[in-house]
């Protein structure tokens, strides 16, 4: 059966959207088709054009919740998101009304939701019919095996909470990880590797050339970029970012270029770089674990996911963590880097068809469901 799935999409980062991008291909190739996406958005981060050009599907734009950065675009500031979005609720449920109006329209079989917020108010809202599957690393924080930083109860718990809010009434939860661990049917928890495109599956593991990679979250952490490299002039730089209005490529001298973000140019540095650095997202230290890259993982302040993130890749015998882009830790690390690259190579291509599989596997329990109510409705 040839199911019609329609994605929700959180805007924030390039991480699920590049998941996005890498489910579809796997849908497409089982027979099932994309019909739209609804991508959640704010005024702090545009939509990167690969994601428009590459989803071969209609797009819609619902306003999203997102945080608050501080004066300086590196950390975010707790206290004002929650203050700042409570004045935004009106907004937050126009977007809900655009995710039904996508529903309604496109007609899916599954709605595949890449953490997006409004996914989980949608389900607890308007109570649908049709299943929701959702994707994410944030839902390891669910699963036993998971290992929290040390201390921050509140912040754990706070994490703990809305990733169970963006999967409210899900069929099921895929939760992406950097290391294999059980599935939990009874809790619809079930555990697969970083979904990854395939432009980065297809990279074999070839040479490396004499420049280490930078991905930024927040622009503001350029500043520190450039202090770097000013005491250290000889060691080439590409740096990724998404800074508004910037150029496609700006070099900032002969050794270091700030290049806005593009999927395929990240992917063919990372391929060919001695190390990436980045702040501590999920999908890029899975990327360079894939392609035998060593990490140095910076978490943006004041941002308790990316401390589990980083947390995790340390676990994960991915890379270091620290608290400032100096390189010249990673530099030092790469001597001593060891994960098991081909294990890990090996793991993700035996997984490749669960992606695809478990969402079938959720769109069959949730019509078993609805015809045993119907059946026990006709029964009464």
């Amino acid at each position: 059966m040839s199911l019609r799935c329609l994605f929700l999409v959180q805007g924030e980062g390039r991480g699920h959207m590049t998941q996005a991008l890498a489910m579809q291909r796997l849908l497409t190739e089982a027979g099932h088709e994309v019909v739209g996406a609804v991508v959640g958005t704010s005024d702090r981060r545009a939509v990167p054009g690969f994601f428009l050009e590459k989803l071969q599907a209609p797009i819609t734009f619902a306003p999203s919740p997102n945080f608050v950065a501080d004066a300086n675009r590196r950390g975010v500031r707790p206290v004002k998101t929650v203050l700042r979005e409570l004045g935004r609720v009106p907004s937050f449920l126009r977007g809900l009304s655009v995710i039904d109006a996508a529903i309604e329209q496109h007609e899916p079989d599954v709605v595949v939701n890449f953490f997006e917020p409004l996914g989980g108010a949608y389900t607890a809202w308007y109570q649908p019919a049709v299943p929701f599957v959702c994707v994410a690393h944030q839902y390891m924080f669910h699963h036993p095996a998971y290992a929290f930083p040390a201390g921050q109860r509140l912040d754990r718990w706070g994490a703990r909470t809305f990733a169970h809010i963006t999967a409210w009434g899900a069929s099921a939860r895929l939760a992406l990880s950097l290391y294999p661990a059980e599935d939990r049917p009874a809790d619809r928890l079930f555990v697969l590797p970083p979904l990854l495109r395939d432009e980065v599956l297809s990279r074999p593991i070839g040479p490396t050339e004499p420049f280490f990679l930078v991905y930024i979250l927040n622009s503001g952490y350029a500043e520190e970029i450039i202090r770097w490299h000013e005491d250290n002039p000889a060691v080439p730089l590409h740096c990724f970012w998404d800074r508004p209005g910037a150029a496609d490529v700006e070099h900032h001298d002969a050794t270091l270029t700030f290049h806005q973000l593009d999927d395929v140019r990240f992917v063919d540095m990372m391929a060919r770089c001695r190390g990436l650095v980045c702040t501590a997202g999920f999908e890029s230290v899975g990327e360079a674990m894939y392609l035998g890259k060593p990490v140095q993982v910076v978490p943006v302040d004041n941002h308790y996911e990316q401390q589990c993130n980083a947390h995790d890749t340390v676990r994960a015998g991915a890379g270091i963590r620290s608290t400032s882009f100096n390189i010249d830790r990673l530099r030092r690390y790469r001597e001593d880097y060891a994960h098991d690259v081909e294990g890990f190579r090996a793991w993700m291509q035996s997984e490749r068809d669960r992606y695809v599989r478990e969402i079938e596997r959720a769109v069959q329990r949730s019509a078993a469901v609805h015809l045993a109510s119907a059946s026990s409705a006709v029964t009464t």
